[in-house]
Formats: structure tokens, sequence, C-alpha cells
């Protein structure tokens, strides 16, 4: 499962589902190596800034054994993010633009929000 978290003001709702489909779409296409390397990058550093907090460390064990049944070496973790490819990024981009399920949860005033239809056709489109 994958999850978008964005905020706007009403105004702008449509606007930022837009582009939201269009960047999924246009990673699918025209995703730089460079930006998957800044990606490995963020995640790497994230990750080790992470373990830094007990708090953190315990999370991640925890959501590790509850997926995996296990808590794979910090080593493991840290070559699997190195492996993913540019082409590992655009397979999954498109995906996610294009036939991935999705769901649509809003709240606020959101009357001129596009609806889950309208955002199906324009990731169709």
């Amino acid at each position: 499962m994958t999850t978008i978290y964005a905020g706007t003001s009403a105004e702008q709702l449509p606007e930022l589902a837009n582009i939201t489909i269009d960047e999924m779409k246009r990673a699918a296409s025209d995703m730089s190596p460079a930006e998957v390397a800044r990606a490995r990058a963020q995640m790497k550093a994230g990750l080790l800034m992470g373990l830094e907090s007990p708090s953190n460390r315990a999370e991640r064990l925890a959501r590790l054994i509850q997926i995996w049944d296990r808590v794979p070496p910090l080593e493991e973790t840290v070559a699997q993010i190195d492996a993913v490819t540019t082409g590992d990024v655009r397979d999954f981009a498109e995906r996610m633009a294009t036939q991935a399920p999705a769901a649509l949860a809003l709240y606020g005033p959101v009357d001129g929000a596009p609806t889950l239809d309208e955002l199906h056709s324009r990731r169709a489109a």
C-alpha cells in the first residue's frame, strides 16, 4: 500500500489532485538516475538518523517483526535500498499511477474536490 498525504486550501484542491497524478505519471517515464540516487540517500539518512531515537528504534523493530517476522540486519536493509534501480522506480510509478487500486479520504472544506471517478479518469488519460 502506498499513501500520499498532502494539504492545501479548498480552492487549490483540484489542482493539487491533478498535479499529484501528473507527477506520478511523470515518474513512470521521466525519473532520472540522479533523482533515484537522492531518494536512496534520503532513505538511508532517515533510517540511520531514526536509530538515534529509542522510540523510533522500538517502532522499527515492532514493524519489522510484524511484517517480516524477523529483524533484518541494518546492512541488509541498506543493501536493498542500494539495489533499487531507476527502472524499478519507473515500473513502480507506472503501476501506482495507472493500475493500483485507489481510495480517497478528505477532510475540511472539500465541496470542490474531484471525485474518485474523476481521478481515475485522469489516471487513465
